[in-house]
């Protein structure tokens, strides 16, 4: 009896050691200071995770097995959940669930978790106001002032203009501001979230927002306009990828390191921008980090090329 007793005081003392190296135990609530996004005590922080591809697809490849594997083999320190609007739509109810349990999930991993309202088809994200509406209502009460929560309000705005997604976030924010007053909101940009131009000249009038940037390295390689950008307005790269911009077509793994450098903090004011790669999925195309049908089958050591280059990131 003793001797059990010993071996589950010692399971209890590796779990809370896991525990406290945690990302969220180790920088607590995130926030926006100046440009920059900081740890608790506003000092800057770097956070890099793993997306999810469209929930109603891959759920599969996200869930407590893999992101147990992304906690602990991978060392990420965040997550996004990538729910899109027209799947939200079929079935509210059970898509809301699905988030509040992955969010449930980071939570017990000591991970932070991006709740991404993944409007893309739309093109100007007002055409889905309504639903987002209910959808940030209920996700702003529910983990209101949660340390490892963060919102992304619209995905990736396109064929439309600065001035219109402003009109949404001006509805957005302050819908989620009266149920959580702190909790960092991610806003998308024009161009499919590639071009941070006209918010740069024409900044939202919030505290702890940050603007979006998507860049996939086989297609975009504009830097000079991206290095701009990020000294006027806070930037986080919530969706990135290695291959082309429709996520397949091969790789490019010396632009995404330029990129990656870049983000680091080789930068004129040497920023640490945080990013998210796209994408945690078996999907037979070029950006998946998991071969076809792994994720059907829970075998997440069944990486493909770019799986295996992604997982070095982590590391650095």
């Amino acid at each position: 009896m003793r001797q059990k007793i010993l071996i589950l005081i010692a399971a209890l003392f590796v779990c809370g050691a896991a525990l406290a190296k945690a990302p969220v135990k180790k920088h607590g609530k995130l926030k926006v200071v100046g440009r920059q996004l900081c740890d608790e005590n506003g000092s800057a922080v770097q956070i890099k995770g793993m997306s999810s591809h469209g929930l109603y697809w891959f759920a599969h490849c996200m869930n407590r097995s893999s992101m147990e594997v992304l906690a602990k083999d991978w060392k990420v320190d965040a997550v996004r959940f990538a729910l899109y609007p027209k799947n939200y739509k079929d079935n509210p109810a059970y898509y809301t669930k699905q988030v509040d349990e992955l969010v449930g999930l980071a939570e017990e991993l000591g991970l932070y978790c991006i709740i991404d309202w993944h409007a893309m088809d739309s093109g100007n994200p007002n055409k889905v106001l309504d639903d987002a509406k209910v959808f940030w209502e209920h996700m702003s009460k529910t983990h209101a002032g949660k340390d490892h929560v963060i919102y992304e309000i619209c995905n990736e705005p396109n064929k439309t203009t600065w001035e219109e997604v402003k009109k949404y976030a001006n509805v957005i924010i302050p819908l989620i501001r009266k149920n959580d007053k702190e909790t960092v909101i991610l806003v998308g940009t024009p161009d499919w979230s590639s071009n941070l131009a006209a918010a740069a000249k024409d900044p939202l009038n919030f505290e702890n927002i940050m603007y979006t940037f998507h860049f996939y390295a086989k297609s975009h390689k504009n830097r000079k306009a991206f290095i701009e950008a990020i000294q006027q307005i806070p930037v986080f790269v919530s969706e990135w990828g290695t291959s082309s911009y429709n996520g397949d077509d091969g790789n490019d793994y010396e632009s995404a390191r330029i990129w990656l450098d870049i983000l680091a903090g080789n930068n004129p004011e040497q920023l640490k921008i945080s990013w998210m790669n796209w994408n945690l999925s078996d999907k037979p195309e070029a950006s998946s980090v998991f071969k076809p049908g792994s994720g059907v089958r829970q075998k997440w050591d069944q990486l493909t090329e770019t799986g295996e280059w992604i997982k070095k990131q982590f590391g650095r």
